[in-house]
């Protein structure tokens, strides 16, 4: 009896071993692996994802992975359009080699989109933590996870270099979405002249600023979106104006110099020889200066050489010399009658100008250099009906003064330039040259709009700028004035979203509808339109907004038994 307990103990575990023996060896599931390289980029980059350990489906058809980028957060285990419902699906790839294979891996690349509108809800990309998911082509089931940081929004400027009072265009893209935009030039704050001043709906700005006065070299614009900041170099230039840039020897010239070093001492040539100057140069902190000079006698009639050297910048001009002609013999005044004093007019005369550009183009500089003003006299620039600028006078009654060309139609437009007693005039034209045909992007031939209503073309850029837009949608595609039900001007970016009321003006068409776009520089030229775009917006499972359509009309009906009703009562107070 005392083995009892032993042999019992021996049985149980042979009976045990044989059983283990008999259960067949289970699976060990490897885990589904991705791999985002790189893990941070921008919209528009393209992004390798590999994984591994993936067990496709068995049906043949189904042996797929499907990419989703997404901004919601999910888990493994969790699904698609259940717990992620902003995303947009970026790729689908094959699972190993062949359709045979049971598991595999693969590799496949996506670009970072600039929308997410696969969803429920559509938004657009813009900088933060992204989420890129794998699920089996057929499925929802989220399989593996992992995250993609967009960079906080990328610049592009143009110009990179110029002289003090250039026209820069600041174009960036990937920043927050309708958020606004402050500008910095080397640490202090610039206005922006013309164009964004809080980014679009897709997170992109498109913003003008000119150029401050300050030292040759290189400067660092700061565009600052949210907790963003994106910085771009510009590089300022000497930069030389003459005034007037010909002349007889003798004449006075006047020069006015920008982006030079600070506290300079320049020297001006003449001919590649120094010449006097009417008093001191100097540059100022800015690195700006005046002087002004008398043209050489002795050199013949030609183009000569107008420089400003202060050892580390240099810029030239051009002075063409003419040969004075013969002076006449002064005939002698005929005897007046006298006459009965009186008060004594005025001392009035006509002021001698000139006028010095840096081209034809909007933002182009304008030098008015002018002698003959009353001395020490407030001056005041008038382009066309427009204060544009006011100078003072020197003990000599000269005066120089130096601006842009502000947005004006091409053609020939009047500065006047006068002191209250002493007035002249020159004449300045603006460039003709339409700017190029802006090719358009959104939407597509025959589509059907989805709400928002988005329409998207390329960037125009110009010698006259800033660029806008005009963009017409009509029911013929030749554009007939009886067949435009719309027409948007000034457009500052080269997207368009409709409004709800416009997308309202839009529901109801069953037929095709065309648009087109045409881009209008700040010379008012104009560029050819663009062919017409064919799209629809109504028609079985059309998503424009019928609702809304009904909503406005469900409000109306309510104010209006409201009116109605607030009528009858005091109707029904009187009687």
């Amino acid at each position: 009896m005392k083995y009892t307990g032993i042999i019992r103990m021996l049985v149980v575990t042979l009976i045990l071993s044989l059983l283990l023996m008999a259960v067949p060896a289970l699976p060990v599931h490897a885990t589904n692996d991705i791999t985002v390289s790189p893990a941070s980029g921008k919209v528009g980059d393209t992004i390798i994802i590999s994984g591994t350990n993936f067990t496709p489906s068995t049906d043949a058809s189904e042996k797929w992975a499907r990419v989703i980028f997404a901004q919601t957060s999910a888990l493994v285990g969790q699904y698609i359009d259940t717990n992620v419902t902003t995303y947009e699906e970026v790729a689908n790839t094959l699972i190993g080699e062949e359709y045979s294979s049971t598991e595999g891996d693969f590799n496949v690349t996506f670009t970072v989109p600039a929308t997410l509108s696969d969803g429920s809800i559509v938004t657009t990309v813009t900088s933060g933590t992204y989420y890129v998911y794998v699920t089996l082509y057929g499925a929802t089931l989220i399989k593996s996870v992992s995250t993609f940081t967009v960079a906080s929004g990328a610049l592009t400027i143009s110009p990179t270099s110029g002289p003090v009072d250039t026209a820069v265009r600041i174009v960036g893209t990937g920043f927050v979405a309708s958020t606004a935009i402050s500008i910095t030039y080397d640490g202090t704050a610039v206005l922006i002249d013309s164009g964004s001043a809080i980014t679009g709906t897709d997170g992109s700005l498109d913003s003008y600023i000119y150029i401050p006065e300050g030292v040759s070299g290189a400067r660092t614009i700061t565009v600052t979106v949210g907790s963003s900041e994106v910085t771009a170099t510009f590089t300022v230039v000497p930069d030389i104006l003459i005034t007037p840039q010909s002349g007889e020897a003798g004449k006075t010239v006047l020069v006015s110099c920008t982006g030079f070093a600070r506290r300079a001492v320049p020297i001006i040539y003449f001919n590649a020889y120094p010449v006097e100057t009417q008093s001191p140069v100097i540059a100022d902190t800015s690195g700006t200066f005046s002087a002004s000079f008398l043209v050489p006698e002795g050199l013949t009639a030609g183009v000569y050489q107008v420089e400003a050297d202060d050892g580390d910048n240099l810029a030239v001009a051009s002075f063409t010399l003419n040969v004075a002609p013969p002076i006449e013999p002064t005939p002698e005044p005929e005897p007046t009658p006298p006459t009965e004093p009186g008060p004594t007019p005025p001392s009035t005369s006509t002021p001698v100008l000139s006028i010095s550009t840096s081209g034809d183009t909007v933002g182009s500089s304008i030098g008015i250099g002018g002698a003959g003003f009353t001395p020490n006299a407030t001056v005041t620039i008038m382009y066309d009906d427009e204060e544009i600028a006011t100078a003072t006078a020197d003990a000599g009654g000269q005066v120089m003064s130096i601006f842009a060309a502000p947005p004006s139609a091409h053609g020939e437009h009047i500065i006047t330039v006068s002191d209250g007693t002493n007035t002249n005039t020159v004449t300045y034209i603006v460039e003709s040259v339409a700017p190029e045909t802006p090719p358009p992007l959104l939407p597509e031939m025959g589509v059907k709009l989805k709400s928002p209503g988005t329409f998207a073309w390329e960037d125009i850029t110009d010698d006259s700028m800033p660029v806008t837009y005009v963009l017409q949608i009509a029911t013929d595609d030749d554009f007939a004035a009886d067949s435009i039900v719309m027409e948007i001007t000034d457009i500052e970016l080269s997207t368009y979203i409709l409004t709800v009321v416009e997308e309202l003006k839009l529901a109801g068409s069953q037929d095709a509808l065309y648009w087109r776009v045409q881009a209008v520089d700040a010379a008012s030229n104009e560029s050819e339109w663009t062919g017409a775009g064919e799209f629809y917006v109504g028609g079985a499972g059309s998503d424009f907004p019928s609702w809304a359509l009904y909503t406005l009309l469900g409000i109306g009906a309510v104010l209006i038994f409201g009116i109605g009703y607030w009528l009858g009562r005091r109707t029904a107070f009187y009687y």
